[in-house]
């Protein structure tokens, strides 16, 4: 007999062994203890994992959308409960997944909201780029705007993810989805690029964005520093200043200026296309062009 709790150690130490990165980890043991603290409420039968069946599954969703919970928030933990009653499955903890024929919510496909080119320009404009720190900020924030890379890809750059050769490119290492990418450099990022390492200099670690202190900068501080840069030149007000936002904006920007999907796949390193044809359903020009063909003269 395996009770859910003892199950859930067994199955993170299972990620971990398996190379998991520490957010996808992180993302199980969040989802799986609130599946934990909902089931406790529903008095579902946690001292043994083979006494969890398909309607605890569906009380679970109930018992959720009660709370208020967003669609996303549970698509997000019966996706978590699936992947680790797959793994209680293999290791011959239960006969069958209760959670097999339980379907993903249904979620209305919207995408978030986007800077235009004039609140972009303000952001990047804001800088001090006299300073050590102004630069460095122009530099992570162009990063976002030019490459549409995600927050925990930019974190862990070094420097020698970076070529200056030819057109130069960012070598994305440490992905989501594990695929190393490369993405060329737009004129201007590797000017800015380029001033920035020159004035970081070089230190006993190859973190490629640093504090004042010559340490790597981490996520929240990188967040942090996006928030500032949004209530000191307003944009805040009417769009919430992220990396997310950043990367929406440059799979917009794409659309518009007519990438083809495929590349714009590769670039941004989605494992999937259903995102980026919501971008092209909404943002792409083809549907103007065809709206007029057929009326000519008429």
């Amino acid at each position: 007999m395996h009770n859910f709790r003892e199950s859930v150690t067994e199955f993170l130490k299972h990620c971990r062994i398996k190379g998991l990165s520490i957010h996808t980890v992180s993302f199980y043991e969040k989802e799986l203890k609130q599946t934990r603290r909902s089931f406790a409420d529903i008095d579902v039968p946690l001292s043994d994992v083979r006494q969890i069946r398909t309607h605890h599954v569906e009380q679970f969703i109930e018992h959720q959308q009660s709370l208020g919970r967003a669609v996303n928030t549970i698509n997000s933990r019966l996706r978590a409960g699936r992947t680790f009653f797959n793994f209680c499955l293999q290791k011959g903890y239960i006969e069958k997944n209760p959670y097999d024929n339980v379907h993903q919510l249904r979620k209305r496909h919207e995408v978030g909201a986007t800077f235009t080119k004039r609140q972009l320009k303000r952001l990047l404009d804001a800088p001090d780029t006299t300073t050590f720190i102004g630069l460095r900020d122009l530099a992570i924030m162009l990063t976002f705007a030019h490459t549409g890379i995600r927050l925990t890809e930019l974190a862990s750059l070094r420097v020698q993810d970076v070529s200056f050769d030819g057109k130069g490119a960012i070598n994305v290492q440490r992905a989501k989805n594990r695929f190393a990418r490369r993405i060329p450099l737009t004129r201007r990022l590797k000017e800015v690029l380029s001033a920035y390492i020159e004035e970081r200099g070089i230190l006993n670690h190859d973190s490629l964005f640093i504090t004042v202190e010559n340490e790597p900068i981490g996520p929240r501080s990188i967040q942090d520093r996006l928030r500032q840069y949004g209530m000191q030149t307003e944009v805040s007000n009417e769009v919430t200043v992220s990396p997310h936002a950043f990367r929406r904006t440059f799979c917009r920007l794409k659309v518009e200026a007519g990438t083809n999907i495929f590349v714009l796949q590769r670039l941004t390193g989605h494992q999937s296309l259903e995102i980026l044809k919501r971008y092209v359903e909404i943002y792409g020009r083809d549907l103007e062009a065809a709206i007029e063909q057929g009326f000519e003269g008429l």
